[in-house]
């Protein structure tokens, strides 16, 4: 058999190398067995992605890919989880190769050709870069600050792979690109895609968004939330207080990386904060890239081999991000210039906002870029305990996948001026270096963005701004007048701006009122201001609120307001002045005022947006699909590495609430509490098809927070986040181990069984019934079907539990007279019975048969086969005459 390692780790030392070679021959070995079995259709040759050692040592786990011709098979993997020489589980998507057997081994067209291809057949301009880093980055924004672009780069990796369609194995490019769209809604996530491209005819095979954004979900919470005790946690102070600071590490004046933001922990200075097991270099060390537009860079500065951290000061990096739809993302360590500077001391201790929620976000540069850093690296260690270390893939510049973090935190002040946003963009294959980018985030005070003061519609009514810098928001006092619906009185939509006004002359010195939709906002804007209006009011014709917007470039310097409402209030009004009826008002409201942040400061919000690097390292990048889990495990992480000693399941804990200014950023806040948080799997339904990763991932994360209050009640709390112990670390564990074992392109039910055979590998099983209870809970029970992962609306939820589970209430359900030993056991269990047993069958904690045998029996004495048995906990039936006998069996 065939096998190409493109190991993704190093092993350098002979164990390693030992290591590898025997996990490897038990793949072989299984993977032989399988195929003379029938249980594969087809010789399976590979590559392995990753070898790995689960947990504490308690087993192998490895990641194969397929090829076939010697070239990969997109997103076919085989993931094995290796015990005591065995495999314990196995899941694959592999294809059968029998029918392929002309395959095209050799591209008819380069990768370059088939994009450009691909691009004109879809009526996009094609921009290519060439040698992109040495081109300035106002030569890279010229080309690609335009709409309805395909942006290719020949910088980033072109890899050719099959693609499996319907008519068997097609040849294809695999390459990263920016899908720019013309008269759309700008919008914060990032047109930035994963592209199979036909490599002989140019015909598109495959697109996946490789962009992970934090915005405000339309259904954001205000919930409040439990407040901790800070005396909790004066270990951590003295912890890193008292030792004598190591002259090679930092010290840094930060929120403590376990609290949420400023809102739950004073900063202080932390010195020792790298761990040097998990960081054998520590935290600062000069990278070559890291220095070419920046000779002064040195390792007394924010740069090392776990990150790489710079402020954006004039928003120049990030709009070159932006304009090229996150194509460049991988240039912004290029062209970082404004990184924070420790000195020869390494003492990061800089002015910063305290507990304000309402600052100007360029006055704590400094402290923002230090923060970053340090929560950056303290989640890298941390996670090296929990199973994402320099084996799995670690973000580190010289172990793991050979790349480390690179982040940038700006004030916006960019030509696009963009808020309220954070994003990670990483490709496993594509764009290794994970690349986050953040924020400043802009909420408004509970004052309107429109006031009418007269009539039935009289009130204060929420809504949002545009990103245009000529009006201050807050600042510049606010217009008032009279409301003109415009009429271009052509389409489906006549007041939607989108064709030539014909009522333009109505306009000039009132308040022009138009339709969300059809077109973009850049587009209406556009055909409104040659009117000269005194301000826009947009009427929201979705469910999804305004609560920011884009413009559009040639309108940022706009100088009176742009609003948006929501869609009640833009209804009445619709309805008020399609009638003829004079409304009046003003916008925004007199005493509205936007309050403003680094997003820096919240730590739950870079959690989250590590863990999307992480979580697509670890499942190779196969996680999409409509009930694709990534937004969940980035909310669970970042929920359970600041969950606090005095916290209960039942508290409200919400997502970025110090970035999005006191509330949350998804539905309903995390809590056990079904009065609080009913949400259930049915609630997929209720999201409805489409891109909707935020909605989707809340419900995981419902889920998983479940989970882990099961073991946090069961096992304690365990403020040390580097340990295995303590429900909240085992939970966490669990999470992370299950992303490794669980299918291509999983859905809920694979990521529950994933997590349930990750227990049954670290646990023995001990824990079973008791994650089937939490997921239960929440209608992912025994009998839920999640239907294709691919479609979020076709699952149907369940609430009840295996058989096993069910029958582990009593030890013995009807009979007396039988016993077994020994208990645990190994190799046999002895049955002693007066009953007549005619049959045994052995049945794992997900309900599944094992094994059946027939028993003789002997002067009322049997016996039960369980050598093949893996370690943990199973239930044995014994058939009678009467029924049946059902005992619980420990494996040893």
């Amino acid at each position: 058999m065939r096998k190409n390692y493109f190991l993704l780790i190093l092993l350098s030392m002979t164990s390693g190398t030992m290591f590898a070679q025997s996990s490897t021959q038990i793949v072989d070995d299984y993977l032989n067995q399988a195929q003379s079995k029938g249980e594969l259709k087809t010789q399976i040759t590979y590559n392995v992605v990753t070898e790995n050692v689960i947990g504490n040592e308690v087993g192998d786990y490895v990641k194969i890919e397929q090829t076939v011709n010697g070239i990969p098979v997109y997103h076919t993997f085989g993931t094995f989880q290796i015990k005591d020489k065995k495999v314990l589980n196995f899941n694959n998507n592999f294809v059968s190769v029998n029918t392929n057997n002309n395959l095209t081994v050799s591209p008819k067209l380069l990768a370059e050709n088939a994009v450009q291809k691909f691009a004109a057949s879809i009526g996009k301009e094609f921009v290519v870069f060439n040698d992109a880093k040495n081109s300035s980055k106002e030569q890279l924004i010229s080309k690609t600050n335009k709409d309805n672009q395909l942006i290719f780069s020949n910088d980033n990796p072109k890899i050719l792979t099959y693609y499996n369609t319907a008519d068997g194995l097609k040849l294809g490019w695999l390459v990263l690109a920016s899908i720019k769209e013309a008269n759309d809604e700008p919008t914060l996530n990032l047109p930035l895609y994963e592209l199979v491209i036909d490599a002989n005819t140019g015909e598109l095979l495959s697109k996946n968004s490789i962009i992970n954004s934090c915005t405000f979900d339309h259904n954001f919470s205000v919930n409040n939330v439990y407040h901790n005790n800070e005396k909790d946690y004066n270990w951590i102070k003295e912890e890193f207080t008292t030792k004598k600071v190591d002259a090679n590490t930092g010290t840094y004046r930060v929120i403590p990386a376990n609290f949420e933001s400023p809102l739950k922990h004073d900063f202080v200075l932390i010195s020792n904060a790298s761990d040097p097991i998990a960081s054998k270099e520590g935290w600062h060390k000069l990278l070559p890239v890291g220095g070419l537009n920046n000779p002064e860079l040195s390792k007394y500065h924010t740069i090392g081999n776990n990150a790489h951290v710079s402020y954006d000061i004039d928003g120049v990096v990030s709009d070159l991000i932006l304009d090229s739809g996150g194509l460049l993302a991988s240039l912004a360590e290029v062209y970082m210039s404004q990184e924070a500077y420790g000195g020869e001391e390494l003492l990061f201790d800089f002015p910063n906002p305290g507990k304000s929620t309402n600052y100007n976000p360029l006055d704590y540069t400094e402290a923002a870029t230090t923060q970053m850093f340090y929560s950056i690296n303290s989640i890298h260690d941390i996670l090296y305990y929990h199973g994402f270390n320099p084996k799995s893939g670690s973000f580190q510049a010289n172990v793991g996948e050979g790349a480390h973090t690179v982040g940038l935190t700006t004030g916006g002040l960019g030509k696009t001026r963009t808020v309220n946003n954070a994003f990670m963009v990483y490709s496993s294959s594509l764009s290794p270096n994970p690349t986050t980018v953040f924020f400043t985030f802009e909420t408004p005070t509970a004052a309107g963005v429109l006031q009418i003061k007269d009539g039935v519609l009289k009130g204060d009514y929420q809504g949002g701004v545009g990103n245009n810098s000529g009006f201050k928001y807050g600042v510049s006092p606010a217009v008032s007048g009279n409301f003109v619906l415009i009429n271009d009185n052509i389409g489906t939509d006549s007041n939607d701006g989108c064709e030539p006004i014909i009522n333009g002359d109505k306009l000039k010195g009132n308040i022009a009122v138009v339709n969300r939709g059809t077109c973009s906002f850049e587009i209406k804007i556009s055909e409104i201001k040659k009117y000269n209006p005194s301000g826009i009011l947009i009427l929201n014709n979705s469910s999804s609120s305004l609560v920011g917007f884009g413009v559009g470039n040639p309108n940022i310097d706009i100088n009176y307001p742009i609003v948006g409402v929501n869609l009640e209030i833009s209804d009445k009004l619709r309805q008020t002045l399609g009638t003829g009826t004079a409304v009046s008002g003003t916008i925004p409201s007199a005493d509205f005022k936007l309050t403003k942040r680094d997003s820096s400061f919240d730590s739950e919000v870079i959690l989250h947006e590590y863990t999307h690097a992480v979580s697509g390292r670890l499942s190779g990048g196969s996680i999409g699909g409509e009930e694709g889990m990534g937004e969940g495990w980035s909310d669970y992480v970042a929920i359970n590495l600041t969950q606090q000693p005095n916290q209960i399941g039942k508290d409200q804990i919400n997502m970025g609430s110090y970035a999005f200014g006191g509330g949350g950023l998804r539905r309903l806040p995390y809590t056990t509490d079904m009065s609080v948080n009913p949400d259930t799997y049915d609630y997929l339904k209720v999201i409805g098809p489409g891109s909707q990763p935020h909605a989707t991932g809340y419900v995981w994360a419902t889920m998983l927070w479940e989970m882990h209050w099961k073991f946090v009640d069961k096992y304690g709390f365990n403020p040390d986040f580097k340990s295995n112990t303590g429900g909240n670390n085992m939970a966490l564990d669990l999470v992370l181990e299950g992303i490794k074992m669980q299918k291509a392109n999983p859905g809920f039910v694979d990521g529950r069984d994933a997590i349930l055979q990750a227990d049954v590998v670290m646990n023995r099983g001990a824990n079973q019934c008791m994650i089937w209870e939490a997921f239960a809970k929440r209608g992912l029970g025994y009998t839920a079907n999640q239907g294709d992962p691919a479609i979020r609306t076709d699952g149907k939820q369940a609430f009840d539990l295996p058989p096993s589970c069910e029958e582990l209430g009593t030890d013995d359900l009807a009979s007396t007279e039988t016993s077994i030993y020994p208990n645990p056991a190994k190799d046999v269990v002895y049955i002693m019975s007066k009953e007549g047993i005619s049959k045994a069958e052995l049945i794992d904690m997900t309900g599944r048969v094992i094994s059946t045998q027939a028993i003789k029996m002997n002067q009322s004495k049997g016996s039960v086969d369980t050598s093949n048995l893996s370690k943990g906990i199973y239930i044995l039936k014994l058939y009678t005459k009467d029924g049946v006998v059902t005992k619980k069996v420990i494996k040893n």
